[in-house]
Formats: structure tokens, sequence, C-alpha cells
């Protein structure tokens, strides 16, 4: 029999039979926390180690993406932790989920769309150590507030005495603990915690608790300061105020305390693929839906969808303006400036998810910089969430924004504001890229497209070939050439981000990201 999610019972899948969690611990006449056996299964590739209970043999590594037939030992000991919580969300509304995510996505990479089935999530139960914490104490929080054009500042002083329990951290090794944080248990569903029974597991697969757990004691302090803070400060009177807090956070590390209080488990459905080097998750919170997935994007597809944009503006340009050189390197240049914009905007959130990666090691005694990073990983697990047509919105406002400004630029006869234009251009260009290269190289496409836009600008300002069109274009091309360069080189590298190192569990250890 197997645990049924819809009924919360097992269910034999011949007959249709069921019987209540209850009746099964009855019926083994197993005592609360005494231990039982389980299959160990082992992935040869990176050394992962899973539970299970009335599972069929293994065929690939949830964690690294083999498809390997995992090493079984069966009949190990398996000491169980406290309390579980049992899923709730069934593989297929996973899967669907999943699809859902994919829809609008023209550009994900097509192996997610074509090689992953429902059948390719599985479900795990994750081990989580609980704590509970307690802050007592006095500190100055600093606030600010504009009028017109002063700003004030003001120190408050305030009180924590607060007391939280509950507060979870992953205990297991082979679960990175930045894909933990983004599908964390909301405070709700705790509600559906129930005490452990080998019955949950049938069916599924059990991580192990593996990790110490005054390990993340200082986790727990840091969060019992972050949550005693943000009850905190709404009840300020001045609520116009924002107020910095890394100071009062220093101050009241000392004063907080947390302790252990046991292990829990919490259901997950995991999809590994392994892609080249590397491996892409999906995962999802099998009690609230939370939805985690790396989602790379084809570039093939995404050229040649680049391209039609590109061949649709060339007719329309081509058939209601009248092109000019100067006009075609302005606009190039316009679009230089556009594709740029993208890439440090690209740059910053691959900055963003290496901080969030980083969230909670346990170590922080930063609370403020904590939290600075536990908001920019709920950002990044909110833009998942809306990858449809919105993705695109950014290269339509492009497209229009260049559509306008040929519009107006065919208007222009003067050369005088085409190498005034092309001067600023350039200037807005060296602005753009010279403060992201400070302790790196400039990558090879900023290179091309700013020595091409300055090229064009000299041709521009000192006419040296006599007003002849053929140089124009050709650093018009060059600059275009530089452009692609770019983008291309951004892609691989936002995949790059969108993926994962192949774990390696024989040398990791707690708390260490994969």
């Amino acid at each position: 029999m197997l645990f049924d999610i819809a009924g919360q019972q097992l269910k034999c899948g011949r007959c249709d039979r069921t019987m209540t969690i209850k009746e099964a611990d009855e019926k083994e006449a197993r005592q609360a926390g005494s231990s039982f056996a389980v299959d160990v299964l082992t992935c040869p590739t990176c050394g992962a180690e899973i539970r299970a209970v009335n599972t069929a043999a293994a065929s690939f590594c949830s964690y690294c993406g083999s498809s390997v037939m995992l090493e079984k030992q069966e009949g190990q000991e398996f000491v169980p932790p406290e309390t579980v919580i049992p899923f709730q969300i069934t593989r297929e509304q996973c899967f669907e989920k999943f699809q859902n995510m994919l829809k609008g996505s023209f550009c994900a990479d097509h192996r997610l769309k074509n090689n992953i089935s429902a059948e390719d999530f599985r479900g795990i139960y994750v081990p989580y150590h609980t704590y509970s914490g307690s802050v007592e104490g006095s500190a100055t929080v600093e606030g600010s507030e504009t009028r017109g054009d002063t700003t004030y500042y003001y120190k408050t002083q305030i009180h924590l005495d607060h007391h939280y329990s509950g507060i979870m951290h992953d205990a297991s090794r082979e679960l990175p603990d930045n894909i933990s944080e983004a599908i964390s248990i909301s405070k709700d569903a705790r509600d559906l915690v129930r005490p452990f029974s080998p019955a949950y597991l049938s069916g599924f697969y059990a991580d192990v608790s593996d990790t110490d757990p005054d390990y993340y004691i200082p986790y727990a302090r840091s969060e019992t300061i972050r949550k005693g803070l943000e009850d905190t400060l709404p009840t300020l009177k001045d609520d116009s105020c924002s107020y910095s807090t890394a100071a009062a956070e220093k101050a009241l590390m000392p004063k907080a305390q947390a302790e252990y209080t046991g292990d829990t488990m919490l259901p997950v459905w995991f999809m590994s693929m392994k892609s080249g080097k590397r491996v892409l998750y999906a995962v999802q919170n099998a009690v609230t839906g939370e939805m985690w997935a790396d989602i790379p994007m084809d570039i093939s597809r995404f050229a040649l969808v680049t391209l039609a944009i590109a061949t649709a503006l060339y007719f329309l340009f081509n058939s209601f303006l009248t092109l000019r050189p100067e006009m075609v390197l302005i606009a190039a240049m316009l679009l230089a400036i556009f594709a740029q914009i993208a890439v440090n905007g690209r740059r910053t959130k691959i900055r963003e998810k290496q901080l969030a990666e980083a969230v909670v090691r346990g170590e922080t005694v930063d609370v403020n910089d904590r939290m600075s990073k536990m908001k920019k990983l709920k950002a990044r697990v909110n833009r998942q969430k809306n990858h449809g047509i919105f993705r695109y919105l950014g290269a339509l406002g492009a497209g229009v924004v260049s559509v306008v400004a040929l519009n107006v630029l065919s208007g222009i006869d003067n050369v005088m504001y085409f190498r005034v234009g092309a001067l600023l251009l350039t200037v807005i260009m060296a602005l753009l890229i010279i403060p992201w290269e400070k302790s790196s190289r400039m990558p090879v496409g900023c290179i091309v497209t700013f020595i091409a836009m300055i090229a064009g600008t000299l041709i521009l300002l000192l006419d040296p070939f006599h007003s002849a069109d053929t140089p124009v274009y050709i650093v018009t091309l060059a600059i275009m050439a530089g452009v692609v360069w770019e983008s291309l080189s951004l892609l691989k590298l936002y995949n790059k981000s969108c993926s994962n190192a192949l774990p390696q569990f024989e040398s990791h250890q707690g708390g260490e990201l994969l």
C-alpha cells in the first residue's frame, strides 16, 4: 500500500483498499520514535543517498541528473524525526505548474519542454532542523524622513522582547541551501505538522539529517532578530520614516538566544536534468506549491527570434522612411545603448543570484545583510513567476523607441545634429561600460561596439572620406556585430547562472553551497 495524497491515507493500487495512518501504525505495532528498516539508494556518480519504503528501483539520480541505476542496500536502520508534514500536492499538479512556468517562454530550453515528463519529478521528504529563539534587549535604530528639499535624521530607542518557535533550516547536504530557502515552508503550512509515521514515506523517498544542528544556531539567532525587528518597527508612531537597523542588529546579536528543538520532514517534488557538466533543477514545495526552476534559454531559438524581429524592422523602416547613412548609424548606436543597459541589468541579476546563494550559511551576524539577501532571493523567485510575454516587453519597447527615433531622425537635414548625437551617445556608452570593468577585463563585444562607435563619431565629425556612405555603413555593421557578440556571450553567462555545478557529496559539508 502506498500513501495517497488526495485521501491522506494508505491506498492499495490494485483493489483500492484504504488504511488510515493510525491503523497502519497499530498494525505494525510501532512505538513513537522507534527506528525501522528502509532501503538506502546510493548514486554511483555523485554519492548522494536517499531512503525509501515500498518503492521500485530508481533509474536516475535526483541530485546530479545521471541516468544510472542507484545502488540499493536493503534493511538499513532509519531513526525517524519527531514530526513530518505529509504531501499535499500530487505529482500531476506539480508537473502542470511546471508546464505553466514554461508556457509563453518561447525561447526556453526546448529540452525542458520535450524531455521532461511528470514521472521525472520524484517525491522526496527533506529533513529540517527546527529551533526556538528569543531576543530581549534595547537598541537604537536610525531613521530618516524627507520633507520637500530637506532630509531629517532621527535616532529612536527600541526594545525587543520576543520569542519564536518553528524556525527551520534544511538539514540535508543533498539539497542546495539557496533552493531550500526559496521553497521554505510558510507559517500557515506548519499547522499541517503530524507525528512521524513510516506510512507517510510509503511510495516516496527521504533524505536523512546529516548536518550538525549546532551549525545553524547563529542562523536561528539571526532569524529571531529579523522577526523581532519586523514585528517591532511597524509599531513605531512615525511610520513615515525609513529605518536603518545595521547598528541595532549587531547590538542585539549577543542578546539573542536559540535552541535546537528537533527535526521534522517537509515534502518536495524534485526534478533534475543533466546539462553538459552542470545540472538543472526544478523543485516544488509539496505543501504550499512554491516552485523553483532553472530555466535557461535556447540560444539558437533566441537568435531566430532576434533575426525575425530585425528583418521585420528593416522592411518596416525601408517602406516608410528614407534611410540615410547618418540616420542608420545613430539608430545602431541607440540599439547598442539599449543592449548595454540590458547587459548591465543581467549582470546585476547574476550578482544577485550569487548573493542569494550565500543566504544564511549560519555564520553571519549582520542581520541587515541577511535581510537584504533574503529580499533579493524573494525577488528572484517572483521573477520566475513572470516569464511569459512580459519577458519580451523590454525588447518590444526598444523596437518602438527605435521606430520613433528613426522617424524623428528622418526629418533632420542638418548633419550637425547627427554629429552631436553620435558624440553624446558615445559618451553615454563609455559611462555604461566603464563602471562594470573595475576588476575584470572588458568583454570583446563591448570593445568592438565602443571602438566602432568612436570611429563612427570621428567619421561624422571630421569627414575624412568626404561624405562617402560606405565607411558609415561599415562602422554601423561593426557596431551591430559587437552588440550581437556581447548578447550571445551574455546569454551563455545567463544559462550558466541558471544551472548548478554537479554535486560531489563525498567531500560536501553541511551548509556548503553546491
